[in-house]
């Protein structure tokens, strides 16, 4: 009997195909799965930050003292991504968004970081839903928000017009936010022994 490959059986060829899709889908779910729950948790820190924070006046009066507290014992604990500036972002991602429901599972976390540099909530929610519905990845939602484009196209007769232009621009970008080569250690994973 002669050695089984590929390119020799093609029944032996149809199961690797298939394979590698069931491990290629099973990954993105992982993915998604660890986004959602970083996403949750970085919420759920805002939360217990603020909820600290407003439990008197005396705690208020210490907020940045606080972060810089809870940064130390964290990263000693828990290793990178949680520094003062990443809490700061946790305690404002629950101010900016404060019905845990209302988020979007298809966003990560860097997404809501982003989302974080549009003042006006109208706007926000607005680039939010554009970013879920085009499927922007971290870099796209960056490109629209510094464009100005929910602005442009609330001041523009043509959106028309805008719209196209900001699509034009998204398509030298990849489309999907996993596309990149670069990714964001979670906040949630363990150190890892060097």
């Amino acid at each position: 009997m002669g050695t089984l490959t590929p390119s020799t059986d093609p029944q032996l060829h149809t199961l690797l195909r298939e394979l590698g899709e069931l491990i290629r889908q099973s990954r993105r779910q992982a993915l998604r799965a660890v986004d959602a729950i970083q996403v949750r948790t970085c919420w759920q820190m805002g939360q217990h930050i603020v909820e600290f924070e407003q439990g008197g006046l005396e705690r208020a009066a210490y907020g940045q003292r606080l972060l810089q507290e809870l940064a130390k014992v964290l990263t000693a604990e828990f290793g990178k991504g949680f520094d003062a500036s990443n809490l700061r972002y946790m305690r404002l991602f629950y101010q900016a968004f404060p019905k845990r429901d209302a988020l979007r599972h298809e966003l990560r976390w860097t997404h809501y970081r982003t989302l974080l540099r549009v003042d006006s909530a109208t706007a926000r929610d607005w680039t939010m839903h554009e970013a879920v519905t085009q499927n922007w990845s971290t870099r796209a939602l960056e490109r629209q928000i510094g464009t100005l484009n929910y602005e442009r196209l609330l001041s523009s007769q043509d959106r028309a017009a805008v719209e196209q232009e900001a699509e034009a621009k998204l398509a030298g970008l990849d489309a999907t936010p996993r596309a990149f080569p670069y990714r964001e250690r979670s906040v949630i994973d363990d150190r890892r022994a060097s």
